[in-house]
């Protein structure tokens, strides 16, 4: 099988867990990721079906349907963390780099460096080691109606 560049990754799991959704983008084909510790993840994608859940190395679900994946997604989540998004609901949700983000998930003042690392982290957003805490929390702007703050984005 051949090697392919692009992948789609719909969903990715908020707690860092291996879980994701995959749009179905090259049917047959073969991906081989090689990460910058030297270990190497091989995705054989499907040769039918619209979307796949991939868990701990193996296909685990195929559907044509995002909704019956995405469920399915939520259940296996659900198998390795209590705190899960469930669904993603559009006006509470948005996708940062394919993980389900609410606005109570944001760091804030009050989290210490390491927690708004990992957030960044799990949501695979670039920051320097020596940025401080008060540069990492910079990235993060809040949108505000009538001087009220009432959500959060981050800067592209």
């Amino acid at each position: 099988m051949g090697r392919i560049q692009q992948k789609m990754i719909v969903r990715r799991c908020s707690q860092g867990h291996n879980v994701r959704i995959h749009k179905n983008t090259t049917p047959g084909l073969t991906r081989v990721k090689t990460y910058s510790d030297g270990t190497e993840e091989t995705l054989a994608y499907p040769s039918s079906y619209s979307y796949f859940v991939f868990v701990d190395g193996d296909i685990v679900k195929k559907s044509n349907s995002l909704k019956v994946v995405e469920e399915f997604y939520v259940s296996e989540c659900k198998k390795k963390h209590e705190n899960g998004h469930g669904r993603i609901l559009i006006g509470k949700h948005h996708l940062i780099n394919g993980v389900a983000t609410s606005q109570e998930d944001y760091p804030t003042d009050s989290n210490t460096k390491k927690e708004i690392q990992d957030f960044y982290d799990k949501r695979n957003i670039n920051y320097g080691s020596s940025e401080t805490k008060t540069e990492l929390l910079s990235r993060i702007v809040p949108n505000l109606h009538i001087n009220k703050e009432v959500s959060q984005h981050l800067k592209e």
